[in-house]
């Protein structure tokens, strides 16, 4: 029942009802917005990245063709806007790093963190933000799809376009890699 609603409100949206294709969208609006979030530094980026996704998702809406779910296409464009939209990230990042590290400041200050804590917080924050970097585009989408955002290795298989295995290989390196660059932190 629920793919027949998706059907028609797809074949709706195609026909260029914009509310149709809203309806949608709305539907997957959170998990699209988290997948976003994954690869952003701030939450303003994530939501810059949602919206290019969704704008270029509308604009290709007319090849979508329903032999896949609509969920699959519209994760794999937000993920080739966050690739797509990352060396602008990359360019911007020290100027973000230091909103983020304020409003983390002003965030802690309401609720009365210690010092201490506050500089701990920031610096794992930081050597996340840090490790996660030196991912490759291909470990970084796994890592966040299947640790991130809970999918499962077929899911995520689906949305990169690759195998299973794959996806565990690549997952196993990412995890690695992480150890690594976080082994003072556990």
């Amino acid at each position: 029942m629920l793919r027949e609603i998706e059907e028609e409100l797809l074949v709706a949206a195609q026909a260029g009802n914009t509310a149709a294709f809203e309806r949608l969208v709305r539907l997957l609006e959170q998990p699209m917005l988290a997948v976003a979030a994954g690869f952003a530094h701030t939450p303003d980026d994530a939501n810059d990245i949602y919206q290019d996704a969704m704008l270029a998702a509308y604009r290709a809406l007319p090849k979508f063709k329903l032999e896949s779910k609509f969920s699959t296409w519209l994760y794999k464009i937000v993920v080739n806007t966050a690739l797509s939209n990352r060396r602008k990230l990359k360019r911007a990042w020290q100027k973000l790093a230091a909103v983020q590290a304020e409003y983390q400041h002003e965030e802690e200050y309401l609720v009365g963190v210690s010092p201490e804590a506050e500089l701990l917080d920031s610096e794992l924050s930081a050597k996340i933000n840090q490790a996660m970097a030196k991912l490759t585009d291909r470990e970084r989408i796994a890592f966040v799809l299947c640790h991130q955002q809970g999918f499962k290795l077929r899911e995520a298989a689906e949305v990169m376009s690759c195998t299973e295995n794959l996806v565990k290989v690549v997952l196993f390196r990412a995890r690695a890699k992480l150890k690594v660059q976080l082994a003072d932190y556990h």
